[in-house]
C-alpha cells in the first residue's frame, strides 16, 4: 500500500485530469465516485510506475474503466446532464450560464458517442496524449487510433453543427 504523502501528491498531479475524464462520461456525483475509487485503486497498488506520464495514463485508464462499468451497470439510475444542470439551478454564476449551455452541448455531443471513438478522441483532445501513446494505451494500432479520432471529430462536428 502507498503512504498518504505519494497518494497526495498523486491527486495534486494528476486530480484534474482524472476529474475531467471522469466528467466526460459520467455525471458530477457518479464522478466523486469514481474519483474516489480511482485513487483507492492507486493507494492499494504496489507496483512502480516508469514515471509520471505512466502513472498518469495508468489512473486515467482506471478512471474510463470504472466509468464505464457505472453506465452498464443495472442498477444505475441515469442522470442526463440536463437534469443535473436543472438540479444545480442558480449555483452557477450569470455570466458562465451561456459558457455552462455550451459546455453541457459539447459533452452531451461527447457522451453520445460509442467507444471507440470516445476514448481515444477524449485521451487526444483533452488530454494532449499523442497518437503512439494512445495506441499504447488502449493496444491499437496507430493507424486504427489516427481513424478513431478522425471519425469520433467528424461525430462531434455534425452533433454541434
Amino acid at each position: 500500500m502507498r503512504d498518504a504523502q505519494d497518494i497526495e501528491q498523486a491527486i495534486d498531479r494528476f486530480g484534474d485530469a482524472v476529474w475531467r475524464a471522469c466528467l466526460a462520461y459520467v455525471s458530477p456525483h457518479d464522478a466523486e465516485d469514481v474519483f474516489q475509487d480511482t485513487f483507492a485503486k492507486y493507494a492499494q497498488r504496489d507496483a512502480a510506475f516508469r514515471g509520471d506520464e505512466h502513472a498518469k495514463a495508468w489512473l486515467l485508464r482506471v478512471a474510463i474503466n470504472e466509468c464505464k462499468d457505472m453506465l452498464r451497470s443495472k442498477s444505475r439510475s441515469h442522470a442526463s446532464l440536463d437534469a443535473e444542470m436543472e438540479r444545480l439551478g442558480d449555483s452557477f454564476p450569470s455570466e458562465s450560464k451561456s459558457h455552462a449551455a455550451e459546455v453541457r452541448e459539447v459533452l452531451d455531443a461527447m457522451n453520445r458517442l460509442e467507444d471507440p471513438p470516445k476514448t481515444p478522441l477524449y485521451l487526444f483532445a483533452c488530454e494532449g496524449y499523442t497518437v503512439p501513446e494512445i495506441a499504447r494505451m488502449v493496444n491499437a494500432p496507430e493507424g486504427t487510433v489516427y481513424s478513431w479520432i478522425s471519425r469520433g471529430r467528424k461525430q462531434l462536428k455534425e452533433a454541434l453543427s
